[in-house]
Parts: structure tokens; C-alpha cells; sequence
């Protein structure tokens, strides 16, 4: 009688091995599905007390080229996934095409993720539960790859192929658009970020600079919704939403008024040159510049991190760095003045802490102050589009 042996199996099978890739996969979509939704949708994420992955999320560190670092996280866990599946569905996990690149591009991930969580900590001192479950889940992924690497010359059996690349394709998409979808939905509909506050009526004289020439403002000044934005030149989201506020006058000619403030926090890591394009912002202003100079500011793909490349931006408007500096020196200088009103109403009289804060204000309604997920939201309530449809 012939004995049947088994195949030598070194642990966990294979099969397991890869079914488990497959599961950090979609695990690893999910939670890049949802800091992908925070950047596409201005989404307040759930996090940890003190609103660590927004401040995270705003950092120049969170950006490549302009784009969220949290885009290349989907579209390697989309990549991985894709391997992992391709795998199961053609029985072929000793492919070094399949199984190779998974190895490198979990290594690559891993590194990647490590080192954004030492910027996370050292730099920016601040916590993002979502970009750690991320990290966690590519150290994972990268240690099973790595497992399953090693167990390319063994002797298990391959299973067959069970479904035709079309199905596979569909199936990858689907779960690609369940991810951000499934995540922007739940986040959207769960917000437990910073709440929309209600402001003391009594400072709502202070909301709008007096007089007209002192402040930048697109939009007429009878337009009946005023929109107030503090915002700092050299933040991610503020220079991001700028082209947002622009289309949002657009859109209601005549209606809608945007009065722009400076709340700079020049503290922060990427930000050191906010008081100096602050500064060159209110000179640009004096000559009727203002926003030619914040939208050539905002469009450049980084904040200018030296004195110099603020300088440069500021040839585009008429503005020399010798007015700059000057203005700088000189603390009774209207752009000084400006730059110390704006900022004293901000911390002290309103109480703002982050940009860009918002504060809607439309007479005789409450003030309310909220983040730029919020205030989009609050424009298409309908209380407030009567105003803007008369």
C-alpha cells in the first residue's frame, strides 16, 4: 500500500500568508481612504484630543510636489492589494513578477511611514492616530511579505486560476472606490472633530477691520453673507482653499464678501517665513495687491522657506525687499499695525488656535466659528443660501 505524504509546510501555509497580505491590504485602503477623504473633502477626521491630524495633516512634510502624501499611501496599498489578490486568483505566489515587487514596494512603504511618524513626533509634535495605524499596518505588511518571499522555493502546491482578469480588475476598483467612499461617508457623517462655535454678538463690530482700506476683501461691502478668514500665508490648507474662496465669490456675484485676516504661526516647523509674507502681503496691499500677491504666494509649490524666496514673490507685485525689511523695523508701520491687530483679535478677542478658522457672519444671525470643512458645508444650508439666491 502507497503512502501519501504531504507536502513539507513551513508554518503557515502560503495560502495564509497571502490571504493575510490581502486583509492588511484592505485594512491599509480603509485608513488611506480616509486621510485621502480629509484632503479631498476638507474633512475634520475623528482623532486624538488637540486636533493632532489636522495639525499633521497641514505640515509641508504631508505634501510631495503639492500632493498629499496620503494619495501615494492609497495608491500603494491599491498596488499591494492588487498583487496579493492577483496571486490568490492565479495560484502563482511563486511568481518573482507578483511577489517580488510586493516585497520591495512593502520595504519602500515601511521606510516611508517610519519616517514620517519621526517627523510626526520630533518635528511637528504632534499625533495622527490614522497616519500610526497606516505605519503599523505597512510594518506588518512589509514582515509577512517578507515571510512569504522566503517560502519561494518550497515545495507547496500552487492553486489554479479561478476567475478571468476582468473580474479581478472590477473587483480591485470596487474595493479602491469602497475605500475613499466608505471613509468620506462614515468621517462625513461621524464628524467628531473641532464643533462650529457660537461667538459673543458683542465682538461682531470687530470682525470686519474699519476702514475699508485696511483690510483685504473681495466682494462688495453691502453683500449679505461676509465670510471672515484668519489664515496664515504659509499653511498647507489655507494656500490649498484659497482658489476655493475665489470660486465661492464667483459663484455668488454681489452676495458674498470675504474679509482675509493673518493668524500667523510662525512657530510652527515650514512656517518661518509667515510674519515676513505677512508683511509683504499688507505692502502688496498698499499698492491694491493684495490678492495678486496672495494667489502667486499660494500657487508656488512649497512656502518659501528664505527670506529670499518670500522676496522673489514679491518682485511679481511691485514690492522691494528693502520696503519689506523696512516695515519689518519698523513696529508703527501700517503693515505691522495690521499684522499685530489681526493677530491680537485672533488669540485673544475670538480665541483661534489653528488655521484657517472661519466665522460666517450675516446680521442679525449668531457668529459662528469653524474650520473650512465646516464653513462649505454651512454655505449650502439653506439658511444661509436665501441670502445668497435674493
Amino acid at each position: 500500500m502507497t503512502r501519501v505524504t504531504k507536502p513539507y509546510n513551513q508554518g503557515v501555509s502560503i495560502v495564509t500568508l497571502n490571504r493575510i497580505l490581502i486583509i492588511l491590504g484592505v485594512l491599509g485602503l480603509f485608513v488611506a481612504g480616509v486621510l485621502t477623504s480629509q484632503h479631498i473633502w476638507h474633512l475634520d477626521i475623528p482623532c486624538t484630543t488637540g486636533g493632532g491630524c489636522q495639525t499633521v495633516a497641514q505640515h509641508p512634510t504631508s505634501y510631495v510636489w503639492r500632493i498629499p502624501v496620503a494619495y501615494f499611501g492609497l495608491a500603494g496599498y491599491f498596488l499591494l492589494t492588487a498583487l496579493a489578490i492577483i496571486r490568490g486568483f492565479t495560484g502563482q505566489y511563486y511568481s518573482k513578477f507578483l511577489t517580488l515587487p510586493s516585497y520591495i514596494g512593502s520595504a519602500f512603504g515601511m521606510i516611508a511611514s517610519l519616517y514620517l511618524q519621526y517627523i510626526s513626533f520630533t518635528v511637528i509634535q504632534a499625533k495622527c492616530v490614522w497616519c500610526i495605524s497606516s505605519a503599523l499596518i505597512m510594518v506588518l505588511t512589509f514582515i509577512f511579505n517578507t515571510m512569504l518571499f522566503g517560502r519561494m522555493g518550497s515545495k507547496e502546491s500552487e492553486i489554479p486560476p479561478v476567475s478571468n482578469p476582468k473580474v479581478l480588475i472590477a473587483g480591485m476598483a470596487g474595493i479602491l472606490l469602497a475605500s475613499v467612499g466608505v471613509a468620506g461617508f462614515t468621517i462625513g457623517r461621524n464628524q467628531v472633530g473641532p464643533k462650529a462655535e457660537l461667538l459673543d454678538m458683542t465682538v461682531a463690530e470687530r470682525l470686519v477691520p474699519e476702514p475699508r482700506s485696511s483690510r483685504n476683501q473681495l466682494g462688495p461691502d453691502d453683500a449679505p453673507v461676509t465670510l471672515i478668514e484668519f489664515a496664515d500665508l504659509c499653511c498647507p490648507q489655507c494656500r490649498s482653499g484659497l482658489p476655493k474662496i475665489h470660486d465661492l465669490v464667483s459663484r455668488y456675484p454681489g452676495k458674498i464678501r470675504v474679509v482675509y485676516r493673518h493668524f500667523p504661526i510662525y512657530q510652527l516647523p515650514g512656517h518661518e517665513m509667515t510674519l515676513r509674507a505677512v508683511i509683504t502681503s499688507e505692502l502688496a496691499a498698499q499698492k491694491g495687491k493684495f490678492w495678486q500677491f496672495a494667489d502667486a504666494f499660494s500657487a508656488a509649490e512649497e512656502a518659501p522657506k528664505t527670506p529670499e524666496g518670500v522676496d522673489s514673490i514679491a518682485q511679481t507685485v511691485g514690492v522691494t525687499a528693502e520696503e519689506i525689511n523696512k516695515a519689518i523695523e519698523d513696529d508703527n508701520s501700517i503693515p505691522s499695525k495690521n499684522l499685530t491687530r489681526d493677530f491680537e483679535d485672533a488669540s485673544g478677542l475670538f480665541g483661534i488656535n489653528s488655521t484657517p478658522t472661519f466665522m460666517i457672519y450675516i446680521k442679525g444671525m449668531p457668529i459662528k466659528k469653524m474650520t473650512f470643512a465646516q464653513m462649505m458645508n454651512e454655505i449650502e444650508r439653506e439658511e444661509i443660501q436665501k441670502f445668497l439666491r435674493k
